[in-house]
């Protein structure tokens, strides 16, 4: 990153013109402001690559501005560090992180140690943006090979099944053997790319959050998943549900798949499923628990990573599916975990961010 663009904020004059000075000489481009109201339009109109940012401004403190940076999407990834007067309690440093600051430095400081700072910030931030940049790459790569290999796949499928039904007494038993084979593996890439397309859209994260009631996106997830329930004589069970913030499509896509899986792993038990919710402050915490064969604790951390399947080829799947769940639960700004034992069933929970207006009724009580 050649000539940086560094925006110092500070209402105490001198401070804040000896950090430009120091900065300037170090080849950083280096704009200034005094309260936090022009800190903010300077951001927006500047676009500067790092903003080291003074507590106490005369409008509005810095947290409020770090608050406010990192909750605007277009700034969101821009590092802020706090500078601070030495005497400021520890919580205060604490406070600064909590509100999304990258990094804290106590008053009075020296210039090289300043520097090497704004320096390291820059370059993780760097960093970040490259990775940023690949995976990208990756899943837009992954999403236009899925997409054309869809065509061919169905092509050899569906020759495959002419000439067995036009042959199929004009064969051997091999050759129809054969056959079989091909149209069985050619319906597992299908399955594989149709899963890949759907991790693809919810690595994305291009969704609209808005306030609906949850028990709409379990209700669609049921409704695709009769035929299973129907025929393995499951039975799910529901608290009631609250309403959310957050895209029903999506969402019923986790309960889709989580249920499944409930299903899927069930071993020899008629599988007996219950969706239960719990209310924080902010947010419910929903678990879906099953009476199935269990996971044990040492793959936790792995059975939401891309394509970790814990079992062989004799139950299907890509290792997608928990993978897109996390995608979409991390994007509606909420996490995903699973608490099991191996032969006492699991349960896997998610967390929710509340509808606006129900956070005001609840705060108001």
């Amino acid at each position: 990153m050649s000539n940086p663009r560094i925006l110092n904020v500070d209402d105490h004059d001198a401070g804040r013109y000896a950090r430009t000075r120091f900065l300037s000489r170090a080849g950083f481009l280096v704009d200034e402001a005094a309260t936090g109201t022009q800190a903010l339009a300077m951001i927006g109109e500047n676009r500067p690559d790092l903003v080291l940012l003074d507590i106490n401004l005369p409008d509005i403190d810095g947290f409020e501005v770090c608050r406010r940076i990192k909750t605007n999407p277009d700034t969101s990834r821009l590092p802020v560090i706090f500078l601070s007067a030495s005497r400021l309690a520890d919580m205060d440093v604490v406070t600064g992180l909590e509100y999304g600051g990258d990094n804290y430095i106590r008053e009075p400081v020296d210039s090289s140690v300043l520097i090497a700072m704004v320096q390291a910030v820059l370059r993780l931030k760097e960093a970040e943006e490259a990775l940023i940049r690949s995976n990208e790459q990756l899943r837009r790569f992954a999403f236009v090979v899925s997409h054309e290999l869809q065509e061919p796949l169905r092509m050899v499928k569906s020759y495959t099944q002419l000439l067995e039904q036009r042959y199929r007494h004009k064969l051997d038993a091999e050759a129809e053997e054969f056959m079989q084979f091909t149209v069985t593996g050619v319906s597992r890439m299908e399955r594989f790319i149709h899963d890949m397309l759907l991790y693809s859209q919810a690595a994305e994260g291009n969704i609209e959050l808005k306030p609906f009631p949850c028990r709409q996106a379990l209700d669609w997830a049921l409704l695709e998943l009769q035929p299973l329930i129907a025929e393995t004589g499951a039975t799910v069970a529901s608290d009631p549900l609250p309403v959310v913030t957050g895209d029903p499509m999506r969402l019923s896509q986790v309960f889709r798949n989580l249920i499944g899986n409930a299903i899927k792993y069930r071993g020899d038990r008629v599988p007996e499923i219950r969706v239960s919710v719990t209310e924080q402050k902010s947010d419910h915490t929903i678990c879906i628990r099953d009476n199935g064969i269990g996971i044990d604790s040492k793959y936790f951390d792995n059975i939401f990573v891309l394509f970790k399947r814990l079992h062989g080829r004799e139950l299907s799947g890509s290792g997608v599916g928990l993978a897109v769940c996390k995608e979409i639960v991390e994007h509606h700004g909420g996490r995903i975990w699973v608490e099991s034992q191996l032969g006492k069933g699991s349960s896997f929970c998610f967390t929710l961010p509340k509808a606006k207006n129900e956070r005001v009724a609840s705060s108001s009580n």
